[in-house]
């Protein structure tokens, strides 16, 4: 077990199966559990409910080589490094082979096989923009707002009060036939527990709603790079 792993992976997975997006209601108290207080056990069996957080962690598996669960996977999928430019076109297909294994929709990965990207990049970006939001759960409606609260935003903390942080962060805008990314202030809640010692100034990931990590500088910069690559395959 990669404790660091399962930790972030947790912290990121969160956000939607709490809200009932994806994966099973037995899963909020172990993803809480392992992210805190490092207690991961469950957390593998879990996520591998997920219908495309798992598909995307075999796929890197065979891209990379490296462990299902090792924490250059995990970071890669939700956090961008340089583990995506190992992917290649015909990986693709890889992905659509799990899909279907997973149980998404036939019309779906049938939909998908015709709709061959520039390139393929398995950031979750990547699955936001191009496979849809919402689409192969049937969860949510594929939109702009759901486009946002789905992706992993990041942004700086400008104000605190109480459990209440106000953000500048980052949000993508439709221009014609592509995203651009702006910036602007909003407002979370957040749990102290997951965010130890946060102050102004510190930068900070979101995910549908939830402040769920603090980042480093290095993650801010592979988040940079990886959306706007992604936003550059993908388009609007």
């Amino acid at each position: 077990m990669n404790k660091k792993a399962l930790q972030l992976a947790a912290r990121f997975a969160l956000p939607p199966n709490s809200l009932g997006y994806c994966g099973k209601d037995t899963a909020p108290a172990k993803f809480i559990d392992c992210a805190i207080h490092g207690k991961c056990g469950g957390v593998e069996q879990e996520m591998e409910k997920f219908i495309v957080l798992n598909p995307y962690l075999e796929t890197m598996l065979r891209v990379t080589g490296l462990k299902k669960y090792s924490l250059k996977n995990v970071e890669a999928y939700w956090l961008g490094n340089e583990m995506l430019a190992k992917a290649k076109l015909k990986h693709y297909q890889i992905l659509l082979d799990n899909f279907t294994k997973q149980g998404v929709p036939e019309w779906l990965v049938t939909e998908l096989k015709q709709k061959v990207p520039k390139s393929f990049i398995p950031f979750h970006l990547f699955q936001v923009l191009h496979v849809g939001v919402g689409r192969a759960s049937g969860s949510v409606p594929y939109n702009i707002e759901t486009i946002n609260n789905c992706m992993v935003r990041w942004g700086k903390v400008v104000k605190l009060k109480g459990l209440q942080i106000t953000v500048n962060i980052c949000q993508l805008e439709k221009l014609k036939h592509k995203f651009q990314i702006t910036f602007g202030n909003e407002e979370f809640s957040y749990r102290e527990d997951f965010l130890t010692g946060l102050k102004v100034g510190d930068v900070v990931a979101v995910h549908w709603k939830q402040v769920v990590k603090k980042l480093t500088p290095r993650e801010v910069k592979n988040l940079e790079v990886w959306t706007g690559r992604t936003i550059e395959t993908v388009g609007a």
